[in-house]
């Protein structure tokens, strides 16, 4: 074995020995956050070294190979190590916020919790260096069947409508996915993923536009057949939430999307049948559903309630922005990748911090939470306005692109489509940020209330992790330029 192809199988071991360690070390709580914090140090230091070797020996690993050409295994490429890193990034988020956060929020089924956190982590890093498209399927559905077991029937022994048309939905797109593999076996003789892509500009439109269809059935018909929004009982932990839709859903289904866009179809060859095919028809799919993600942001009640179609609506806006720069300018791709997934981590853990404080304290209401969580509020506006793209971070570049390219190609629809999401969060920061700011009542806060928001709003391990990714997307946008070159 190469140098690469032993790291390779370290990174895929990593995240499972973590796993393993939460359930059989679970009486020691010292020795588990000893754990948690060394595992995905160990895994950075994987990557690096993966980084190092790329390009200087075999970077695959074949388990098994049922035929020619049909096998499943491991590679890593630059989207792929693009991903590890973010992977591994809100890993070691999540091992530094959480001990706190469970600490002062005394959650039930910590082992349970953390242990179904880390095997996310574990199955979302086997999608990453998946070989080729049978691996990834096999991958993801094994952590559909983890999400739909584990986080619905273990962690919270029952399950609402809501849960239930998900998962149908989940399940349904495993069918359409292994579709598009057998389309694109059938029309290419090959599922391996190869840079530039496998599938010919030659090839006949119809069966072109059949393949991308399928593909995007089998990733995204929980987005773009919106129905879901029409089921408002989310009775999930926020936690459960994070792993659940963002981290199993919205991670692995972009990655999957930028690796079949690059890999499979080749950024050139998609651009050019995009625009022979006719980009209308996707731009009044993403319409749909960004408005329609917008008036149920709008409408939302409770801040778990809204934190849930925050994602599912700025999920959607980010395919829209890779979709566009993919068949306009594909050099800016990682700009709505970044921006969303930065944004949202930095909203999830502000948004965790309230929700902690409301159930802890004698006052239940968000109104003047401002004057107790001050640092926390603040964080909050600021991931806000990032998606908004006003802020000073990484979301105001990808929206400056995203208009350029807009005006440049005169896009009506998508126009419309920018303009859809930028009212929806508009409606919906003044929404939020109004009773934030306005006290209904003079009385003093009791000293439990006063000691509780302190311990939170100052906490070394709650506030600097949000305060980390706030920087992270400040610097995102001065160093912009070196990350279009890396990324």
């Amino acid at each position: 074995m190469t140098q690469t192809q032993v790291l390779l199988l370290l990174i895929s071991i990593i995240p499972f020995a973590n796993c393993l360690l939460i359930k059989f070390c679970d009486e020691s709580s010292k020795l588990i956050n000893a754990i948690e914090k060394f595992l995905p140090i160990l895994f950075l230091i994987n990557i690096i070294g993966i980084y190092g070797n790329l390009d200087r020996d075999n970077s695959y690993l074949v388990l098994t190979e049922a035929a020619r050409g049909i096998s499943l295994g491991f590679d890593v490429d630059a989207l792929g190590l693009v991903f590890l890193f973010l992977l591994n990034f809100f890993w070691l988020i999540f091992a530094f916020y959480s001990r706190r956060f469970f600490q002062l929020s005394e959650t039930k089924n910590l082992t349970n919790l953390r242990a179904f956190f880390a095997l996310i982590i574990a199955l979302v890093n086997l999608i990453i260096i998946s070989k080729n498209l049978l691996s990834i399927l096999f991958f993801y559905n094994c952590l559909i069947v983890v999400c739909h077991f584990f986080g619905m029937k273990f962690l919270h022994k029952k399950e609402t409508k809501f849960s239930y048309f998900f998962t149908f939905l989940l399940y349904l797109e495993s069918v359409f996915f292994f579709l598009a593999i057998v389309a694109t076996y059938k029309f290419t003789g090959q599922i391996d993923f190869q840079l530039g892509g496998i599938i010919s500009e030659n090839i006949d439109s119809a069966k072109y536009v059949l393949i991308f269809v399928l593909f995007l059935a089998g990733l995204f018909l929980s987005v773009l057949v919106p129905f879901y929004l029409l089921y408002r009982d989310i009775n999930l932990d926020l936690i459960t939430i994070y792993g659940l839709f963002f981290l199993s859903y919205a991670f692995s289904g972009i990655y999957i999307f930028l690796k079949i866009l690059n890999s499979i179809f080749g950024l050139k060859g998609f651009a050019f049948m995009i625009s022979e095919t006719g980009f209308a028809i996707f731009e009044w799919i993403f319409l749909f559903n960004i408005a329609a993600a917008s008036v149920c942001l709008v409408l939302s009640k409770g801040l778990k309630s809204s934190f849930f179609y925050l994602t599912f609506q700025q999920f959607t806006f980010a395919l829209f922005s890779i979709f566009l720069f993919a068949t306009y300018d594909d050099s800016r791709i990682n700009l709505g990748i970044l921006s969303f997934f930065f944004s949202i981590t930095l909203i999830f853990l502000c948004i965790s911090n309230f929700v902690l404080y409301l159930q802890k304290s004698d006052e239940k209401s968000v109104f003047g939470i401002f004057y107790d969580l001050k640092v926390t509020t603040i964080l909050f506006i600021f991931g806000i306005f990032n998606l908004v793209g006003i802020a000073p971070g990484i979301g105001a570049v990808e929206k400056f692109f995203l208009l350029k390219i807009i005006f440049e190609k005169k896009l009506l629809i998508g126009g419309m489509a920018f303009l859809a999401n930028f009212l929806g969060l508009s409606f919906f920061s003044w929404k939020v940020f109004y009773p934030f700011f306005w006290r209904s009542t003079k009385e003093a806060k009791s000293q439990n209330d006063m000691e509780l928001a302190k311990s939170i709003d100052f906490d070394s391990s709650l506030i600097l992790t949000a305060l980390t990714v706030a920087i992270v997307m400040f610097l995102s946008l001065i160093f912009f330029p070196f990350l279009i070159e890396f990324l």
